[in-house]
């Protein structure tokens, strides 16, 4: 796992990602919850939590908030 996106998920914690899967598989929720190992959403499809193993992750994208984006 890079440790660059480890350290930007646990900064993250609040905000609505996607994350994408070595697997090509990918999820989209508000992140919850990380730690070395796992990270966790509230999945946007399901509306339930999902916990995801940090070594499966490919990569992720992280929206920032409406109003840091100027509108």
């Amino acid at each position: 796992m890079n440790e660059l996106i480890k350290e930007r998920l646990l900064k993250s914690i609040g905000k609505w990602i996607i994350i994408f899967l070595k697997n090509d598989f990918r999820y989209e929720g508000k992140l919850t919850g990380c730690d070395n190992s796992y990270v966790e959403i509230i999945d946007r499809k399901t509306n339930s939590y999902r916990v995801i193993e940090l070594n499966k992750v490919a990569e992720v994208e992280i929206k920032r908030e409406m109003e840091e984006r100027g509108k």
